[in-house]
C-alpha cells in the first residue's frame, strides 16, 4: 500500500521568498513543471491558497484529492502558516510538518518545517529539503555540506543528522555593496576573473583586518587604473568569500565537502576550494529539493 501511494500523482512545491516552483510527479517521475515569480513576498497572506490553485489548476482532478508537499518560506512566519522549526541535532527522516486548513477539497497540503539551532542561534528553511535529497542518495555521507547563496549555509552531517550549522550573509552583502555603495560604478560585470578571485581570497585570508580597506581600494583602483569591471567584481566576490571561509574553517579544513546550489555559485566555490579540502562534489539545488520532497513523501506515507 505504501508503494502504491508513493506512485500516485502528487505535487512537489518549492515556494520561496522570490520564486514559486512546482513539479507534477506521476509514478515517481516529473511529468510537468511550473516556475513563476510568485514568491511569498509578492502574495498577500489571504491569497496563498487562491494563488496556489491558480498556478496548479491544470494538474488537479475534480473527483480526486491531489496531495501537495511543500517546503521553503511558505512555512515561515511571513508565509502561509508557520511550520515550527525543528531543533538540532535533527534527523531529516522525521522532519515535522503542518497541514493548513483548506477551502478547496481537491487538494491536501503538508508544509515541512525548517531547522533551528539554539546555541549559536541560527535557522534554515528550505535548505534542509536540499540536504534531505542529497542524503537520500548518499546515506553514508559524513562531512560538511555548503549551500552557497544569498545566505550561505555550512552544515555538519553525521549519521544522517544535521549536527550544527552556520549561516553567512555573503550573497546578500555582495548585493548590498554592489548596488548601494561607492562600488556600484566599478563592479557591473557579468563574468568573474578566476585568478583575480583567487588572489582576492588569499589577500583577505592572510590579512582579514584589511577587509574594509580592501573594499575601498576597489573603487580607488578603478578611478586610478581602470582595469575593468570583471576585475573589480572578482575582487569584491573574493573578499567576501574569504571572510566566509575564515568563519567556516571548522567545516571544511581537512574535510570532504559537498556543494549544493546553482551552477555558477557552486563552480566558483569549487574553484576556490579545490586545493583546500580533501574532496569536493557539487549538486544542483533544484534537483536536491525535488529529491528531498520525494524522500519526505516516501517517509511520511
Amino acid at each position: 500500500m505504501i508503494e502504491e501511494n508513493y506512485l500516485k500523482k502528487w505535487i512537489a512545491v518549492d515556494w520561496g521568498t522570490s520564486t514559486f516552483r512546482a513539479y507534477l510527479v506521476q509514478n515517481n517521475e516529473v511529468s510537468d513543471t511550473i516556475e513563476t515569480k510568485d514568491g511569498m513576498k509578492f502574495v498577500k497572506s489571504h491569497l496563498f491558497e487562491q494563488t496556489l490553485l491558480t498556478l496548479i489548476d491544470r494538474w488537479l482532478d475534480n473527483d480526486k484529492i491531489t496531495e501537495i508537499l511543500a517546503s521553503g518560506m511558505v512555512g515561515s512566519k511571513q508565509g502561509w502558516e508557520e511550520a515550527p522549526y525543528q531543533k538540532t541535532p535533527c534527523n531529516l527522516k522525521s522532519l515535522n510538518y503542518i497541514t493548513p486548513s483548506l477551502k478547496d477539497n481537491r487538494i491536501s497540503l503538508k508544509i515541512f518545517s525548517g531547522v533551528s539551532q539554539i546555541n549559536q542561534p541560527d535557522v534554515m528553511r528550505g535548505e534542509e529539503t536540499q540536504i534531505a535529497g542529497f542524503l537520500n542518495e548518499n546515506p553514508n555521507f559524513n562531512g560538511s555540506i555548503c549551500l552557497p547563496g544569498t545566505h550561505s549555509k555550512w552544515v555538519e552531517i553525521k549519521n544522517n543528522n544535521i549536527i550544527k550549522f552556520k549561516t553567512f550573509m555573503t550573497g546578500e552583502l555582495f548585493e548590498i555593496i554592489s548596488k548601494n555603495s561607492v562600488l556600484i560604478h566599478s563592479v557591473k560585470a557579468e563574468k568573474i576573473d578566476k585568478m583575480e578571485l583567487l588572489k582576492s581570497v588569499d589577500k583577505i585570508l592572510q590579512k582579514p583586518e584589511l577587509f574594509s580597506n580592501a573594499l575601498f581600494q576597489v573603487r580607488a583602483d578603478d578611478l586610478i587604473n581602470s582595469k575593468g569591471p570583471s576585475i573589480y567584481k572578482s575582487r569584491l566576490s573574493g573578499y567576501l568569500l574569504a571572510i566566509e571561509l575564515l568563519g567556516s574553517v571548522e567545516f571544511w579544513k581537512n574535510s570532504d565537502i559537498v556543494l549544493i546550489g546553482n551552477p555558477d555559485l557552486t563552480a566558483m566555490y569549487q574553484f576556490v576550494f579545490n586545493k583546500k579540502v580533501k574532496s569536493i562534489k557539487k549538486f544542483l539545488s533544484r534537483d536536491m529539493i525535488l529529491k528531498g520532497l520525494k524522500n519526505f513523501k516516501k517517509n511520511f506515507q
